[in-house]
């Protein structure tokens, strides 16, 4: 079994975005100046006996075009051709249509922008957070960083889904590989994925359910974008806990100091 780490491009975006009161004002200081900071987009391939999984598919290939304005202004993305997620798997000779899973950590847009490409795939996502985009996409409401364009395009690829139900706390998918159901915090409903290898140990992959090592070190630090705080708090807790037990190496959602030290696709995997 093989963990490959893709790397998708960045986005840049006032930092309190990614911890909350990050530049805060103070009375010795009423205008402090924004901090803006650089975040990798990536996702994650693992070349498992069982078929090929995915966990998370990046930004929509064209978000220029599809992505509400406020996004661009707000979080600008950065990504070179090479970079697009169908053709980093393109260099590892693989092709949309031989991905046997896809595991999405939730749908907001630099998450679940090109699911639509794997229709052949078995698509798991957190029930509460299927339900409730759907939901707001149906009634035409403001869905934020969950764009509509997202949404119809993977309705119209007729995708198979496959709701992990709040019950549902842990899903071994493969051996090796298991489903970590977290529930409501950064978004309505968050999965992570432990992937157990033999030479290289055992990784966590948080996504956003930890954005930055900063969040959780040295105390809980919530992020700026967050659906449930109660929530958000009980999944850091969790999460550390069970790297503790279980020797997991925690990959964060967006930390670059972390991702800097990566070995990416383009220079080998995990085993």
């Amino acid at each position: 079994m093989k963990l490959y780490v893709l790397d998708n491009g960045t986005e840049i975006l006032d930092k309190s975005y990614l911890v909350a009161g990050a530049n805060s004002a103070t009375t010795d200081c009423k205008n402090p100046d924004i901090i803006w900071q650089e975040i990798p987009i990536h996702t994650f391939l693992i070349d498992h006996p069982h078929g090929y999984i995915l966990f998370d598919t990046a930004c929509d290939p064209d978000f220029r075009k599809n992505w509400p304005a406020f996004i661009e202004k707000q979080s600008p993305y950065m990504v070179s051709e090479e970079q697009l997620l169908l053709n980093r798997l393109e260099q590892l000779h693989i092709r949309p249509e031989e991905i046997r899973t896809v595991v999405m950590s939730h749908l907001h847009v630099d998450h679940a922008g090109n699911l639509s490409a794997f229709s052949n795939a078995q698509i798991y996502v957190n029930d509460e957070e299927f339900t409730t985009t759907l939901r707001q996409y149906a009634l035409r409401q403001d869905m934020d960083v969950h764009v509509p364009s997202d949404v119809e395009h993977f309705l119209a690829a007729g995708l198979h889904f496959r709701p992990v139900l709040k019950e549902e706390a842990f899903l071994e998918i493969a051996p090796g590989v298991r489903i970590l159901n977290l529930g409501p915090g950064h978004s309505f409903g968050m999965l992570a994925l432990e992937v157990r290898l033999p030479n290289s140990g055992n990784f966590l992959l948080a996504a956003d359910a930890i954005y930055l090592r900063e969040n959780i070190e040295p105390s809980i630090s919530p992020p700026g974008i967050l659906f449930d705080s109660a929530g958000y708090r009980k999944t850091v807790r969790f999460l550390t806990g069970y790297a503790r037990e279980h020797n997991c190496r925690i990959l964060f959602g967006h930390d670059m100091e972390q991702f800097d030290t990566l070995i990416k696709s383009t220079e080998g995997y995990y085993d």
